[in-house]
Order: C-alpha cells, then sequence, then structure tokens
C-alpha cells in the first residue's frame, strides 16, 4: 500500500480507500463509478456535494465543467414542490369528507361498503406513488419536469371534472376518474419537483424538503373545510369541478417554476442498474424500501376514516372535517420544524423517533376509543407522522448518494404506492360491522374499528423495526457495495 502512488493507472476501477491515498502526492484519476459507492467516513462530505461544483463522474471528462446552477432555481424549485404537494395531496387527503357524504343517506354511494367506497381514495392516492417510477422515463421522453406536470396538470383536473359526472351507485365510474385518472395526473405533478430538488441543498437538504413537503399538511388544512363547505353548498358534483379548475390552474403555474439540477439533464440511470451490489448495498435499499412500503401502508388509514370514525363518537361531520384540517395543519408546521431538528440531530435518528411515536400514538390515543383521547391521537399523529414522508428522500440521499437518489427515489415511492394500495382497502375489511353510521349505535361502531387500528399500528411498528435494521448497518458502516 506504501507504494501505490508508483502504481499505473488501471483501465477498470479499483476500490478506494480514504485512509491509504497519500496526501502530498495527487491521486490517480477517480473511477467512473465512485460516487454511486460512498465510503463510511466520507458520508458528511457526501451531504456536502454539489453537483454544480464538479463534473459528472458517471460520464466521460467534458472538456468544460458543469455551470452552476442559477440560485433562484433552487427556490423555485421548493415553491413548486410545495403548490405539487398543496393540490395533490390537499385534495387527495380530504376524500375522507367526499367518503364520508358519499355514503350518507343522501350521497351517491350510500349503498355501498365503507371498503367499497374507500377504494376510490385509495386508487388515487396509490397511483400517485406507483407512478413515480416512470419518472426516469418522462423526464427523458419529454425533455423537462415542465413538460411533464403539464400534461400531469391536464390529466388530474380531468379527472376531477369526470367524476363529477358519475351516476349513482355506479361505483367503478368513480375508482376510474376520482381514482385513477386523478391519480395519474397527480403522480406526473408531483414526482418532478420531489426528485428534483434534492441536489439543489446540501447542508440544510433537511428544512429545504419539510418545506417542500409542508404543502401537503397546509394543503389539507385548507382545502378540508373548503370542500365541505362546498359540498354543502352547492353540491358534490360542483364542488369536484371547482376543484379541478383550480387545480388546473394552480398546478400549470406551477410547473413554469420546476427546473433539473444541471448535473442530472440527461442523464437518467436505468431502474436495474440501482440492484446491483457493486452500486449500492442491497440489504440496506431492502431494508428502507421496505419501511417505506409499510409506512405507506399505515400513514393514511387514520386520514381515511377521521370523520367516518369521529361520527361514531358522536362528532358531526363538520367537526369531522376540521379534525382532518387541524391534523393536516400541524403535520404541515412539524414537517419543517422537524426537518429543521434533523439537519442537527441526524436525519436517520429522527425518522426513527417520528417512526416510534407514530404507532405508539396508534396504541395508546385511537385504540383507547374516547372523544378525549382522538382529540389527543389527532394532535400526536398530526405531530409525528408528517415528518416521516418529508425525511424519506433525504435519508435515501444521504444513504445512497445524491447521484443514486433521482433512479432509487422511482422505486422507493413506488413500493410506497403498493403499500398504500394495499393498506387502505386491508383497513377497510376489518372494519366489522354495520358500515354505514346510523345504522348501530355509537359505542358499537366504535368498537367495529378496533381491528383496523391495531393493523395500523402494526404496520407503522414494522416501519419503525426496519429503520432501525437501517440504523444498525449504517453505523457499521454496511452502506457502501464493499467494506475494504
Amino acid at each position: 500500500m506504501s507504494n501505490l502512488t508508483s502504481q499505473p493507472i488501471e483501465l477498470q476501477p479499483q476500490p478506494i480507500s480514504a485512509s491509504s491515498s497519500p496526501s502530498p502526492s495527487p491521486s490517480p484519476s477517480p473511477p467512473h463509478d465512485i460516487e454511486s459507492q460512498p465510503l463510511p467516513n466520507q458520508l458528511e462530505n457526501q451531504l456536502n456535494y454539489n453537483p454544480a461544483e464538479t463534473p459528472s463522474l458517471d460520464q466521460a471528462p467534458e472538456p468544460e465543467q458543469i455551470p452552476p446552477f442559477p440560485k433562484h432555481h433552487a427556490i423555485e424549485i421548493i415553491i413548486a414542490g410545495f403548490i405539487a404537494n398543496y393540490m395533490v395531496f390537499g385534495i387527495a387527503f380530504t376524500f375522507g369528507i367526499f367518503q364520508e357524504f358519499y355514503t350518507s343517506k343522501t350521497g351517491p354511494l350510500f349503498s355501498k361498503s365503507q371498503a367499497k367506497v374507500a377504494m376510490i381514495g385509495t386508487v388515487a392516492s396509490a397511483t400517485t406513488y406507483i407512478g413515480s417510477i416512470f419518472n426516469n422515463f418522462l423526464l427523458k421522453n419529454l425533455k423537462t419536469p415542465r413538460n411533464v406536470m403539464l400534461i400531469g396538470s391536464l390529466c388530474m383536473s380531468l379527472g376531477l371534472v369526470l367524476g363529477s359526472l358519475c351516476h349513482n351507485g355506479e361505483i367503478y365510474q368513480f375508482v376510474l376518474s376520482q381514482g385513477l385518472l386523478f391519480g395519474i395526473g397527480a403522480s406526473m405533478i408531483y414526482t418532478p419537483p420531489v426528485v428534483c430538488a434534492p441536489p439543489y441543498f446540501t447542508r440544510h437538504r433537511g428544512i429545504a424538503i419539510g418545506i417542500l413537503f409542508s404543502g401537503t399538511g397546509i394543503g389539507a388544512l385548507m382545502l378540508a373545510p373548503f370542500t365541505s363547505f362546498l359540498i354543502r353548498k352547492i353540491g358534490w358534483r360542483w364542488a369536484l369541478r371547482c376543484l379541478g379548475f383550480i387545480n388546473l390552474g394552480v398546478t400549470t403555474a406551477a410547473s413554469f417554476m420546476a427546473h433539473q439540477h444541471p448535473a442530472f439533464k440527461d442523464n437518467y440511470k436505468p431502474l436495474k442498474s440501482m440492484f446491483n451490489y457493486k452500486v449500492v448495498d442491497m440489504k440496506s435499499l431492502l431494508s428502507q424500501l421496505a419501511a417505506g412500503f409499510f409506512q405507506s401502508a399505515g400513514y393514511l388509514i387514520c386520514l381515511n376514516y377521521m370523520a367516518t370514525y369521529g361520527a361514531t363518537l358522536g362528532f358531526s361531520a363538520k367537526q369531522g372535517a376540521n379534525f382532518i384540517a387541524l391534523n393536516n395543519g400541524i403535520n404541515a408546521a412539524f414537517k419543517i420544524l422537524m426537518g429543521h431538528a434533523a439537519d442537527k440531530t441526524g436525519r436517520l435518528n429522527m425518522i426513527i423517533i417520528c417512526s416510534f411515536s407514530s404507532a405508539l400514538s396508534v396504541f395508546t390515543l385511537w385504540l383507547i376509543g374516547t372523544r378525549s383521547t382522538f382529540i389527543s391521537f389527532v394532535v400526536i399523529y398530526g405531530v409525528f407522522s408528517g415528518a416521516i414522508v418529508s425525511l424519506l428522500p433525504t435519508c435515501l440521499s444521504e444513504i445512497f448518494g445524491v447521484k443514486n437518489y433521482q433512479s432509487i427515489s422511482g422505486m422507493m415511492y413506488f413500493c410506497r404506492g403498493i403499500g398504500n394500495f394495499l393498506g387502505n382497502p386491508i383497513a377497510g375489511l376489518l372494519i366489522t360491522g354495520s358500515s354505514n353510521v346510523g345504522n348501530a349505535g355509537a359505542s358499537q361502531m366504535t368498537k367495529d374499528y378496533q381491528h383496523t387500528i391495531i393493523y395500523n399500528g402494526v404496520l407503522l411498528s414494522a416501519s419503525t423495526i426496519l429503520l432501525c435494521y437501517l440504523k444498525l448497518r449504517v453505523a457499521r458502516g454496511l452502506t457502501e457495495k464493499h467494506n475494504v
């Protein structure tokens, strides 16, 4: 090892150890895939890496350096992501208000069970995540995030408008329009800014992404009472149309603020390259993907059933909408606060704390089934659950490298979509007894949700265990392909 610098430079990449490189003499030319192999003791340097400052190591050397990105692009991508989250999940997370009305005596789906009606919102949210796996393909063929978002804006708005034309009792029409078409468009709006934002930031990545994802909670905070108001005043059909037209205008404007980082333009790694032990540590990757799967499966259960469960405790439909708004408002604020704290204490440490606390609140507050503990649950779950969503991408880029983030993130959100698709329908099937509020006593209906609540807690607990396992692997320095 002492005569390392006297050796001729090999054409094939060699394992590199930071401790073996002599400082006085220049080091050999780095292998092309070094950036995809982060070393354990270089983790902090990797977090401060800015692709705009150095040429891409995945390509042959170019005579010109990649130009630095315009500073306003970093601000604009956060604004675009905030607006995308505001509209996409502001509408999706308030589906519980539509569900409560659809299954009421005057609703269009009164004869259908809660589990079947919940499929509308489940398909919408799941498709939003599952569609993320096609993000690289869309960016490569449509050239810019703006073009992808423009098409998504049209599809999402069209899904809402077509949903307003559905016939009473025909649930498949609601699933195809308010569910599937909405989700396809939502994915094309949501994914580009979320994937393009992390490379613009280094030291303050946690708080920056927290601000971006806070649009989810603020959107639901604002749109939950607004949606409830529209349904009461102009009916559910015109409520969907109004939301569709608003979405078209707002997300179209946001698309013009989404810019790809210069270091990643026309540099799209195939997804299959990520499932290679020479690129990333497979056990770490699979544990994070599985943690995202279980977290997503349990994350939206309480939001989808918050209004209907509240009705079993004697709360009105308006109060149920207020609970959803309150939960999402707290959710938004603490995404930012937790993101700032994660930059100080460690992002993986913070996501484990939030995941554990979310599971604990389900078992200790929601399961009890009283009015006071339910209100406490709405608040505490809002504090911890949302931060998990905003910290997942920061942990992903921290552990596996910024250069791999764009390709791996598509798989992460795909797994989250599958979890969302499986989590809510199973939760609905676990609701025992009568399917509609008013057909049974309030006390009995509260007990009907116990199996669903336990199922929710188990999913979040499984996610916590997997995150702890990932933490152990990172602490042991096993996140790179070889430990040399």
